[in-house]
């Protein structure tokens, strides 16, 4: 099964091809919800460079860190026993295994916080995440139009001001990857995902439709992973879908992952385009948010409604 993969380049030429690249971009949103995106007009060398920094600052400054953590030495000491626990549960259901740290971009750049970041390292990771919101907000504006949203109910307008922040994450080899996942499968809260991830070595998944587990396969020509989150669903109406995703933990390789999220800010209010639609709204994302910490692995449409009952 192939996931969609838009070709960005249409938006700039003439009436036939713009129409036909906004068309087969509202099919990946409405059918899919995730696509690929290339001529996306990020450049290359910021992209190798970014991940060039990951690779070098996981070996440096996390991987000892990581490995020394109870989740590693659990799973290093019990490799050849059964099942393990932690915290009298299961490890599945109780941690990720994953090393990430997040960083903030807009309205705050908190890179100033990681110390072991060098200057150029932030130079390089600003560039990027400049033309990172240049796309995202190309997107929303396409996704606006698609779904006949206009003035103060765009996506761009209803996230404003933006929040702006990536999620750098490696998936080191795992002694028992049938006990754990890289990341549990979840939907995201916010609005427009840009993934950034490893060429080589896969794991992704996407539950499409609620039908299968589509793999997203290592990223290739320079292409970008884009996915939809929660607010999208709800300003949308449901027309476009937050989908269910996760991470398999691998017993070779490691997984580079760069994900920014282009999200509402705290005190934007979202609502859906309809109010007939059944999602909850207006309430406030950073409302939203605080929920979602307590409920990312549950169920999304029992959030819905809970959100709906709370802060609607």
């Amino acid at each position: 099964m192939e996931i969609p993969v838009i070709d960005l380049k249409g938006l700039a030429g003439g009436d036939e091809e713009r129409e036909r690249t906004m068309a087969q971009l509202h099919e990946a949103c409405k059918d899919w919800g995730f696509f690929w995106v290339e001529n996306h007009g990020v450049e290359a060398a910021l992209m190798e460079e970014v991940k060039s920094f990951v690779y070098r600052h996981y070996d440096e400054h996390l991987e000892k860190k990581f490995y020394a953590s109870d989740l590693a030495k659990n799973l290093h000491l019990n490799k050849d026993d059964g099942d393990v626990l932690v915290d009298g549960g299961d490890l599945a259901d109780q941690a990720d295994w994953e090393a990430t740290y997040f960083i903030q971009h807009r309205p705050k750049n908190t890179a100033a916080d990681f110390p072991d970041i060098p200057p150029a390292a932030r130079e390089s990771l600003d560039a990027y995440i400049a033309q990172a919101v240049s796309l995202a907000e190309l997107l929303a504006g396409c996704i606006s139009t698609n779904l006949g949203l206009a003035g103060a109910a765009g996506v761009v307008d209803a996230f404003a001001p933006p929040f702006v922040g990536t999620k750098f994450a490696m998936y080191p080899p795992c002694p028992r990857p049938d006990l754990v996942w890289g990341l549990r499968a979840h939907t995201d809260a916010g609005g427009i995902i840009l993934l950034l991830q490893d060429d080589a070595v896969g794991g992704l998944e996407f539950h499409r439709g609620g039908r299968e587990w589509v793999p997203v396969g290592p990223t290739r020509r320079g292409r970008l992973f884009v996915n939809i989150g929660d607010q999208v669903e709800v300003l949308s109406g449901g027309a476009y879908k937050s989908v269910v995703h996760r991470v398999a933990a691998g017993a070779e390789g490691r997984r580079l992952s760069v994900a920014t999220f282009y999200n509402p800010g705290p005190d934007a209010m979202i609502a859906p385009a309809t109010a007939a639609a059944p999602y909850p709204g207006p309430y406030r994302y950073g409302d939203y948010l605080d929920y979602y910490q307590g409920t990312k692995f549950g169920d999304k449409a029992a959030r819905f409604q809970a959100v709906k009952k709370l802060f609607s």
